[in-house]
């Protein structure tokens, strides 16, 4: 009785003792100590998006997690940027860009066919039709929308200007900047990383199949022709490790009596039926696993791809230019899996590593040690 008590106090502490919840700050402040109202300014334009499978929603995601992460490092080496919103209406205002509802055609059946797309009920081809009506929605809209506004006299005269050497000129001189960043966002890509053979990544089982399938038979035409490739080497693994034993599962040593017919009672199973039970049953589970191991073993993945432009915000001259990819996996099976941490990694990753380029090549003095953020774990 006493020590039921005495269980039943423990497991009331510990239920009493978990009621609190874990905040952990993944994304800390930059110190900005480094920034002074006499230092240089930095305008971040929007980046042109030439990723495949582009849509309104993705592009203005990236641009925006881009463009924060690009604030984060230029702030580390004491450059302040000028206010992305400030920047984007002022382009607005020039016709330099044009308002989403203009470049984007924003309608109920793109937006139903968009989300069938992304929802992954459908074959590949059929996502590829969907994707084909889309785009082409898209320009009949965007056709009658500039018809409209030349019919109507309101038509801005964005597609006759270009970003040259005075409009940039002109940017620095409204914003006060030293220098004007442009990019490219060449490649943002989400998927399973492809001939991962490093077990603490994908597993013993699937590393074993893997690693023996490209051993044995080499690059498979296909997926379908990998798993049959893996099920048949699990299935002559399978049957002769069921050849070679005779008392597992089924023992020969014990006779084992199975339902007949009422007239000739039951029977009793023979040596030579134990082996090929055994054998068959072997052969079926070895190939089950080479299926379970091929459609496992999935690292997620996450590449991004930038390139980022610099020009001197009086002259609109070119100062420096260059690119970075960057790809994420997590380090084993038992870490973060989330594509949305992946990818967020990635990027600061790549803009921390131009940033630097940038800072190295034209602003040599600024060029120290930044303070890196510091991930809090506080729990309560």
């Amino acid at each position: 009785m006493k020590f039921r008590y005495f269980a039943f106090i423990v497991v009331m502490v510990l239920v009493s003792v978990s009621c609190g919840q874990v905040t952990k700050e993944t994304l800390s402040p930059v110190p900005t100590d480094r920034i002074t109202p006499t230092g240089k300014r930095v305008v971040i334009m929007p980046f042109a998006d030439y990723t495949p499978d582009s849509s309104p929603e993705l592009y203005w995601r990236r641009n925006l997690l881009v463009t924060e992460a690009l604030e984060d490092e230029f702030s580390r080496y004491g450059l302040m940027t000028a206010l992305e919103e400030d920047v984007v209406e002022y382009l607005m205002d020039e016709h330099i860009i044009e308002p989403p509802e203009v470049f984007f055609a924003d309608t109920p059946n793109n937006n139903y066919m968009r989300s069938e797309a992304e929802s992954g009920e459908w074959s590949q081809a059929m996502v590829e039709e969907l994707k084909f009506a889309i785009s082409r929605n898209e320009a009949l809209e965007k056709s009658e929308q500039q018809q409209q506004a030349v019919d109507s006299g309101t038509q801005g005269s964005a597609l006759h200007i270009s970003l040259s050497s005075q409009e940039v000129a002109k940017i620095g001189d409204y914003f006060g900047a030293d220098y004007i960043v442009r990019g490219r966002l060449i490649e943002f890509e989400k998927g399973v990383a492809k001939d991962d053979f490093n077990p603490f990544h994908v597993g013993m089982l699937p590393f074993f199949f893997n690693s023996s399938q490209r051993l044995l038979f080499g690059l498979a035409k296909s997926e379908n022709y990998e798993l049959m490739d893996k099920m048949a080497i699990g299935g002559i693994l399978g049957t002769a490790i069921g050849s070679a034993n005779d008392n597992f599962p089924f023992d020969e040593s014990k006779k084992t009596e199975s339902s007949g017919h009422p007239l000739f009672g039951p029977t009793v199973t023979s040596v030579s039926d134990y082996h090929a039970l055994n054998t068959a049953l072997m052969g079926m589970a070895g190939a089950g696993a080479a299926y379970l191991a091929h459609n496992g073993g999935k690292v997620p993945r996450a590449v991004v791809q930038i390139r980022i432009m610099v020009q001197d915000a009086r002259t609109g001259r070119l100062l420096w230019s260059n690119r970075s990819e960057v790809e994420v996996i997590p380090e084993s099976m038992y870490a973060e899996q989330d594509y949305r941490k992946l990818i967020a990694k990635a990027i600061r990753r790549a803009t921390s590593s131009l940033v630097h380029s940038f800072v190295a090549t034209v602003e040599g003095d600024l060029l120290t040690i930044p303070i890196e953020p510091m991930v809090v774990s506080d729990s309560k």
